[in-house]
């Protein structure tokens, strides 16, 4: 059938919405994030320890210490790329390269939700270092707390993958939010930037730098 037969027996305006929805249709399914989390991030423990010991810090006994490496350490405060929630085990410092590393992944989280038309949201850091006495007084409220800790040397930080902070646009879904930040940081894990650990127990990602 040609064109001009299709637009005499359908009519101009039934096909021109047939088409208008095909088209609509098809460009959303190629922008649909998926709501599953297929990504299977397990660096173990020893793991991490190995990059946390070529990169970081010597642990500290407790936080009457940190003054003395204050220096070699980036502050982590929010920012235009992530919030920071109230810290209760932990203090807001990292090594310069950890701290890159986390902006580095806030950065391009937000880049991924504005391709996908999705409204502004920060990433949620819950933890970042830790004193020996820290990691004490967590192992009493949370099993998953290990006494060799890579928290302890600087080199690591948790991000939340349940909660984000929502800062402008449409409420995103967080489901498809969390799926978005593990495409990030399977990314940079395959460019061998970083090692990750998926915590079901504090609903959270154990993330520590590797350069």
């Amino acid at each position: 059938m040609t064109i001009s037969k299709m637009w005499k027996n359908f009519g101009v305006a039934p096909l021109f919405t047939l088409l208008f929805t095909l088209l609509v249709s098809c460009a959303s399914h190629r922008g649909a994030v998926p709501e599953t989390f297929p990504f299977k991030f397990s660096d173990p423990n020893p793991h991490q320890l190995a990059g946390a010991k070529k990169y970081g810090i010597e642990p500290l006994e407790d936080r009457s210490e940190l003054d003395r490496v204050k220096h070699r350490l980036k502050h982590v405060e929010e920012c235009e790329y992530y919030a920071v929630d109230p810290l209760t085990h932990s203090v807001p410092y990292l090594t310069p390269e950890a701290a890159k590393l986390l902006k580095d992944i806030g950065k391009r989280f937000q880049k991924k939700l504005k391709q996908h038309k999705m409204g502004k949201h920060k990433i949620i850091v819950t933890s970042v270092l830790r004193t020996k006495d820290d990691v004490r007084k967590l192992m009493k409220v949370n099993s998953n707390a290990v006494s060799n800790s890579a928290h302890c040397r600087a080199t690591t930080f948790d991000l939340s993958y349940r909660r984000f902070k929502h800062v402008e646009g449409a409420q995103a879904n967080a489901a498809q939010m969390k799926y978005l930040l593990g495409e990030v940081l399977s990314e940079l894990r395959e460019k061998g930037r970083c090692s990750v650990i998926y915590e079901t127990k504090q609903t959270c990602l154990h993330i520590t730098v590797r350069q």
